[in-house]
């Protein structure tokens, strides 16, 4: 059986106000900043409850009481964060205290929580049993609905009831392509980054890459990087809503020109939470979910913190509230799939906003090219290059950094880093990897 993609995530308001409530904030990664937009105007239409709600319905076999139970359990009674949770909530502080409301759940008393507090979220509790009585509909349609139309009207929002009424959850086929002999299926546009990661792969599938960390391997993936962000703001960025865009792949002409800039390149050297799952029974599933960062708002008597999807440079390359009404808002997230001979070979997928496709396409390589465990291919160092600038994780050799500073601008970090994503992987021997770099774990029951 081949894939299929469940597509929600969110869609673009069709509102326009004179001056939105939006503004930076700054996340301070150590060795970089990345800017975010926060407030009530990034919020964008969200689809995580219709999705979650439309996959239980098709595929789930327990009632979706039991589903929501230890959730349930965890809100009402309370939880400890561990060292990792609370140094995002610390990182992410701005936007955690950014309103009254949202000071109340995670600064109620003056100071902001970590490790050493009882995390309790009884509004999310009754949302939880309030959702497994009456379904997506009270979210969509009834009370929530009319909470969050409120909220975005006195907060000079975007978001009306009529959008929330209208959101759909889209079923697809995933991108398909062949990567050195395997059957690689991932997320499908309007959202780029699985086109982006196909691209990659597909510039690099013949090139000898020597072993991992060699000048062979990065200098390879450097470029194609390079390549492939050539690509996005000259093609993909301006079609992205166009139908069969990811055709382009089979496209030789097109493709033949990024790969020759690619070729000339190499000559010079000489919020977002991912599980993957695997079941005895053969199934498998990759499922990559965002908040963003957070808008600073929440929605009353709820505990949940609406997106700010609208407030990502990554996924508004053309400019702040450029993309048309209704349409679903470009994403990096890439769920993928990788099988041979019509078997799961492995599932992964990353957090990280613009690192996720680095970071996915690191790992495939590392399993399938350098033959790592599922466990090394996610924990090796990685790179990521941006805007001619190449950020490094220690654990490379000094000969190879060397050769990069005398092409690149370089950013290198002291420690792994959660810039550079946060991969959560399972191979076909039931074998899982969670990335340190972000807190993940493996689970096997």
């Amino acid at each position: 059986m081949l894939p299929v993609l469940y597509d929600f995530f969110v869609d673009v308001p069709p509102k326009r106000i004179e001056k939105p409530d939006f503004f930076p904030v700054y996340v301070d990664f150590g060795s970089t900043v990345q800017e975010f937009h926060i407030g009530c105007g990034s919020v964008a239409v969200p689809g995580m409850v219709a999705g979650l709600l439309r996959i239980h319905k098709e595929r789930g076999k327990l009632p979706f009481k039991e589903v929501i139970k230890p959730a349930l359990n965890y809100a009402k009674k309370g939880i400890f964060l561990s060292k990792m949770q609370a140094s995002f909530v610390k990182l992410l502080e701005p936007i955690f205290t950014a309103t009254e409301e949202s000071r109340r759940i995670y600064a109620s008393d003056g100071k902001l929580i970590d490790e050493n507090t009882l995390f309790k979220n009884p509004d999310y509790a009754e949302f939880l049993e309030a959702l497994s009585e009456e379904g997506e509909w009270i979210f969509y349609e009834g009370e929530i609905a009319d909470r969050i139309e409120k909220l975005s009207i006195e907060n000079n929002g975007l978001i009306r009831k009529e959008d929330l009424r209208k959101y759909q959850v889209e079923e697809k086929d995933p991108i398909y392509f062949r990567f050195r002999g395997y059957d690689i299926f991932t997320n499908t546009p309007p959202s780029p980054g699985g086109l982006l990661i196909a691209f990659t792969l597909k510039l690099i599938e013949n090139k000898d890459l020597n072993t991992f960390g060699s000048i062979e391997h990065l200098s390879s993936l450097i470029e194609a990087m390079h390549s492939t962000q050539l690509f996005r703001r000259e093609y993909v960025d301006k079609n992205v809503h166009k139908t069969g865009i990811e055709e382009i792949l089979e496209d030789e002409k097109v493709f033949e020109v990024y790969k020759n800039f690619f070729e000339k390149r190499i000559n010079l050297w000489g919020n977002t939470t991912h599980i993957s799952v695997m079941d005895t029974e053969g199934n498998g599933v990759s499922v990559t979910t965002t908040n963003g960062e957070g808008s600073g708002y929440i929605i009353p008597g709820t505990g949940i913190m609406l997106n700010n999807m609208l407030g990502e440079e990554d996924l508004n390359p053309n400019g702040f509230f450029k993309w048309p009404p209704y349409v679903r808002l470009p994403s990096m997230m890439s769920p993928t799939v990788v099988m041979k001979d019509e078997n799961i070979e492995l599932i992964l997928g990353s957090a990280g906003s613009n690192r996720i496709r680095s970071a996915i396409i690191q790992t495939i390589l590392n399993e399938i090219v350098f033959n790592k465990t599922v466990k090394e291919a996610v924990e090796l160092p990685r790179i990521h290059y941006e805007n001619h600038v190449v950020y490094i994780e220690p654990g490379f050799e000094k000969d190879v950094i060397k050769k990069i500073e005398e092409l690149y601008e370089t950013v290198t970090f002291e420690e792994k880093s959660l810039f550079f994503g946060g991969v959560q992987a399972v191979s076909k021997n039931m074998e899982g990897a969670g990335d340190p770099r972000r807190g993940g774990s493996v689970v096997k029951v």
